[in-house]
């Protein structure tokens, strides 16, 4: 037997519902790019070392580079595809999050962390290598 508690449904029909809301007040965005962000914000918090405030810059940097270990060279085509072309697109997904409760901020966080970060569809080219074998 699991040490480990079964999600409590009650919890579980919350954190749809407020998924749900977050999806309406950004709806020009896919519920795949809400999704993403929120596995982002996991994965780059670990990547930087445990739960903490992370930046936009960091938010960004670490949703790059999930979305080309993802999807590869289709990153840039998988994310337009959810609307998300930007970095400010980035941050009224994670705006909409914590506005219904999904996602926490501190005081100094705000959507202008997102603004003008990077060429989204560059970067997400540039981290997307093969690597060649030499031997062959």
């Amino acid at each position: 037997m699991s040490d480990t508690k079964a999600p409590n449904l009650g919890d579980l029909i919350r954190q749809h519902e407020a998924f749900c809301a977050a999806v309406e007040r950004a709806a020009r965005y896919k519920p795949d790019a809400f999704a993403f962000v929120c596995e982002g914000v996991n994965y780059t918090c670990a990547r930087l070392g445990g739960r903490r405030d992370v930046t936009g810059a960091e938010l960004v940097n670490g949703l790059c580079d999930l979305a080309v270990e993802h999807f590869g060279y289709l990153a840039p085509t998988v994310l337009q595809q959810w609307g998300v072309t930007r970095s400010e697109d980035f941050g009224e997904i994670v705006f909409a999050l914590v506005e219904v409760g999904l996602l926490g901020k501190s005081q100094r966080d705000n959507k202008a962390d997102f603004a003008n970060l990077c060429d989204l569809r560059a970067t997400l080219r540039e981290r997307y290598r093969i690597e060649a074998d030499p031997e062959i």
